[in-house]
């Protein structure tokens, strides 16, 4: 394992990717915190599960349900008594069973160290175009506006959108504690989320003023379009978000962003399968590709971010920066912004699929910073010493009974 970890150094590739063309991203860096790093092979670990699509999840436990039953096969001892044996094989499979749970339990809920993306450029605003909180329905009740602060604070994030389902408490919260300048600190900005002929839509720079256009979880196009679009100086962005099917030549109300990341699972294994029609819908529409969290509570490390340039806007209070967002997305279209990737795309086709687990593993290896890979070998170190040193003493113990 020791020769492993040195060996992949050979092989290292570029943590971070362009979205649209896969090719390495000079400007940015990961900004791993003292804590991260000490923590490598655990926070390495649930920050890769975290970005898994459901395909993956799927492959994952398939993966390693047939790895437990061939572990099983090779423990088998001699014949006991069939109860014996099914008592045991119970037990040891509960165990088993109990520590998946917990593994995926304490990614998702308990807090960890995350790594923080970080521009070379002043000009460069980091937005989250899709986040919810804990007024959402399906949102995570501890995860209130203040809690989704510190999430993308910590993730690098230097602006998000409160998408919540159908209401704007959570951004209206989450405004009163904005920094008098948007250099002070994350800002969040007023949004929601509705549903319109089957899709799920982020209406972005919108606000309770607006709610005669939101009923419930709906859109209402039409009042939508004289009430709010039209009647604004810079309208709202409407954002296509996903999953959800790829035609929005159906919707009245135009599109103007599209998502090519987001970090729900189910969302993840349409990219993968969809991303050259993604592509292609957004250079035939002229619209911009984004980035989405979707965060409801429930995420951990950030799969991308939507990194903008735009002049000045540190010194901007927070309205006058999503004015200059929405003015921006608008007015260059399809490059408006670009989307910074942690996350490599994943296996598409069922026999494909079987490779997720070494794929990942193997992503995860030639990506390791020295200082992350130095912590993979200490720990590494750690663990097996007591067990040598075990093994000897029972080896000693054998040789005086003996």
């Amino acid at each position: 394992m020791s020769v492993l970890l040195l060996g992949t150094a050979l092989f290292a590739i570029p943590p971070l990717t362009d979205a649209v063309t896969g090719a390495r991203v000079r400007d940015a860096h990961l900004a791993l915190s003292t804590w991260y790093i000490l923590l490598a092979p655990l926070c390495d670990t649930l920050d890769a599960l975290s970005m898994f699509s459901g395909r993956q999840h799927f492959a994952f436990f398939a993966t390693i349900t047939l790895l437990y039953a061939a572990w099983r096969r090779l423990r088998l001892t001699p014949p006991r008594r069939i109860r014996v044996r099914c008592a045991r094989e119970i037990m040891v499979a509960s165990l088993a069973l109990l520590s998946l749970v917990v593994l995926y339990a304490g990614g998702t809920m308990l807090p960890r160290p995350l790594p923080r993306l970080v521009m070379s450029s002043p000009n460069d605003v980091i937005v989250d175009f899709h986040s919810h909180t804990s007024y959402s329905w399906d949102g995570r009740q501890e995860f209130s506006p203040a809690a989704n602060r510190r999430w993308h604070q910590e993730s690098g994030f230097d602006v998000a959108y409160i998408t919540d389902h159908g209401t704007f408490d959570g951004a209206v919260e989450g405004a009163r504690r904005n920094p008098a300048r948007a250099g002070g600190g994350v800002v969040l900005l007023s949004g929601i989320e509705v549903r319109s002929d089957g899709r799920h839509l982020d209406i972005l720079g919108t606000d309770a003023s607006d709610s005669a256009a939101y009923q419930r979880d709906d859109l209402d196009e039409g009042v939508f379009v004289r009430s709010v679009r039209s009647a604004k100086a810079v309208p709202p962005l409407v954002l296509l978000t996903l999953p959800g099917h790829l035609h929005p030549e159906a919707l009245d109300v135009p599109i103007d962003a599209a998502e090519i990341s987001d970090g729900a699972p189910r969302a993840l294994s349409q990219i993968d399968s969809q991303r050259d029609a993604i592509l292609g819908l957004a250079k035939e529409r002229g619209v911009a590709l984004i980035a989405g969290s979707n965060d409801h509570g429930w995420a951990s490390a950030s799969p991308a971010w939507t990194v903008m340039e735009i002049a000045g806007w540190r010194s901007m209070t927070p309205g006058q920066l999503d004015t200059a967002i929405r003015s921006t997305i608008l007015r260059r279209g399809y490059r408006g912004a670009r989307v910074i990737e942690r996350r490599s795309a994943g296996p598409v086709s069922y026999p494909a699929l079987v490779t997720t687990v070494p794929l990942t593993i193997w992503r995860m290896l030639v990506t390791l910073s020295w200082a992350e890979r130095g912590s993979w070998l200490c720990w590494l170190w750690i663990v097996w010493i007591p067990v040598l040193l075990m093994r000897r003493i029972d080896r000693l113990a054998s040789m005086a009974a003996a």
